[in-house]
């Protein structure tokens, strides 16, 4: 079980590392279609993140609903968990070596300890909510964000997974909706917001007291700039004494029209950058988001 007081290093891009790899991602199902297809691709994507130094792997279950795969969102949600737990096991053990990653040659150390396995239960928006990952117009209230994400929360606490993420999260009554649903079950567990509520000073002050009545293990934020991951963890910081975690995206963001990615701005910074920063905000863990790769993870490692 995960023990959030304790500082712990995240993977980074799961879906971006498997596009990496040489995967197609650009389906509706995004990177649970290579978890559907190729399961082993997404084992050797978690080995990537632990060669380079990660002591978490975020299982591929971000895109995985009941409402776009039916019967065989329960098996593949499972099947998310068993991966990560294989590649978290194989890093510990030392019994598999990592494959080497595109952006250059994964870090040779292994992980400090066990590797932890983070089930993730991602947004409303990367289901039927289609194109409001960001700004959380979903257009329906609690009682169904609670009937759409209850059955996925249910199925994830039946896993060996070391605790559950909510993560990406743009909508403040999907906030308090997950919140109910996490605190029913037995798992330890993270919230992490994005978008709208992560740049509005308000909203993140909502966020926090919803937290404040909730069993949540850690706070934090992801797939943002670092600029807004280190606005909102020292926001964060000043309201509450939970752990805190940050993950945001490398430096670029997603271009819909061009369907590339673009630096932010010259100036924008990345990751490996903004590390020290987030650290002095009251980051107690750091990872990465989207295009965070397992060389940079290394750098993050490496860095202590």
């Amino acid at each position: 079980m995960a023990d959030f007081r304790i500082p712990l290093l995240f993977d980074g891009g799961l879906g971006t590392h498997l596009e990496a790899r040489g995967n197609d991602i650009s389906g509706a199902l995004w990177s649970a279609a290579i978890l559907r297809d190729n399961p082993a691709e997404v084992a050797a994507a978690h080995a990537d993140f632990f060669a380079a130094g990660a002591q978490v792997a975020t299982t591929c279950s971000y895109q995985v609903s009941f409402e776009a795969l039916g019967e065989e969102a329960e098996v593949l949600l499972r099947r998310s968990v068993a991966l990560a737990r294989q590649s978290a096991d194989a890093a510990a053990s030392g019994s598999t070596a990592a494959t080497a990653a595109p952006d250059g040659p994964a870090a040779t150390a292994a992980p400090r300890g066990r590797g932890l396995v983070a089930a993730s239960i991602g947004p409303y928006g990367a289901g039927p909510g289609e194109g409001t990952d960001y700004d959380g117009a979903y257009g329906i209230g609690k009682l169904a964000l609670r009937q759409w994400h209850a059955r996925r929360v249910r199925v994830l606490a039946d896993t060996d997974a070391d605790f559950l993420l909510a993560e990406t999260i743009p909508n403040l009554d999907e906030v308090a909706v997950l919140l109910e649903l996490l605190d029913a079950q037995p798992k330890p567990y993270a919230l992490s917001i994005t978008g709208v509520l992560a740049q509005d000073p308000r909203q993140v002050e909502r966020v926090v007291a919803l937290a404040a009545d909730s069993g949540v293990g850690a706070l934090g934020v992801n797939c943002c700039s670092a600029e807004t991951a280190i606005a909102v963890i020292r926001q964060y910081a000043a309201a509450t004494d939970l752990p805190l975690l940050a993950y945001p995206n490398s430096g670029e963001e997603w271009d819909h029209r061009a369907r590339t990615w673009r630096r932010l701005s010259p100036q924008a910074m990345g990751l490996v950058e903004a590390a020290a920063a987030l650290r002095d905000a009251g980051a107690t863990h750091l990872g990465g988001c989207c295009r965070v790769t397992p060389a940079q993870i290394a750098a993050l490692a490496d860095r202590g």
